[in-house]
């Protein structure tokens, strides 16, 4: 009886370790496919979010179908014992890059053509900055420069040929010629080069015909640009003649 008994325990003894490794190999087993899972069920809740269930609704059922069958086999003590279900994580995975797909192909049909379209120039009509020169805005064409130079460019003589005519037909009118610079060169190089540039505009529009008393110089500079930037696309619109109708 003694035997029997000892026998018995011993088989108690086995069976228990043996349950306990069975648990312990399942948790593990589990433990293996949490980090997948919770990755899936991410991507299902951010895919839901972004209206997947709508322009891709195909893909989102299969996507929740595969997240609900791994779960349910992950948190099994035989995790995949079936030969056949150990395909479920690999049709999991497929299944959610194609549902990613298409969402991210829905973003980018939303993305306005505007968005990604580079920006254009500046236009002298719309590169004013601050109200003080909005409200200097005038008929009155400006005029602009190269680097470094005070003389009218052969480009700029239509322009100037232009406001000609609008101070000849609006006798009453005098203007101030402002001498405007890119952010180039010191603030005193810079008033002095605003100054030349203003008086040869001033030069032009006397010998064109309007009196000397209708017009008045002054130079900024660089201090107020015409437009923002630190390249040539914004130095070609500073370097410039203004004219400000009094």
């Amino acid at each position: 009886m003694a035997q029997i008994s000892e026998a018995g325990r011993v088989w108690r003894l086995a069976l228990v370790s043996t349950l306990v490794a069975f648990i312990f190999a399942g948790c593990a087993t589990t433990a293996s496919y949490r980090p997948d899972i919770d990755s899936m069920k991410a991507d299902l809740a951010e895919a839901k979010a972004a209206g997947a269930e709508t322009f891709a609704p195909e893909e989102y059922a299969h996507a929740e179908a595969c997240l609900d069958i791994l779960t349910h086999e992950a948190t099994e003590f035989h995790p995949f014992a079936d030969p056949n279900a150990r395909n479920y994580i690999g049709k999991c995975r497929a299944a959610f890059a194609a549902l990613k797909s298409s969402v991210a192909a829905s973003r980018r049909a939303k993305v306005p053509i505007e968005a990604v379209s580079p920006p254009a120039a500046p236009k002298p009509e719309a590169a004013r900055v601050g109200e003080a020169e909005k409200a200097k805005e005038s008929p009155l064409k400006d005029v602009f420069f190269d680097f470094d130079k005070s003389v009218i460019r052969a480009d700029a003589k239509q322009s100037l040929d232009e406001n000609v005519r609008w101070l000849k037909a609006n006798t009453h009118a005098t203007i101030v010629i402002e001498g405007h610079c890119d952010e180039r060169g010191t603030q005193e190089y810079n008033l002095a080069l605003g100054q030349r540039r203003a008086k040869s505009v001033q030069d032009h529009l006397v010998a064109a015909g309007v009196s000397a008393k209708r017009t008045r110089i002054i130079s900024y500079g660089k201090e107020r640009p015409f437009a923002l930037g630190h390249d040539e696309s914004a130095w070609k619109w500073n370097r410039r003649a203004h004219f400000v109708i009094q």
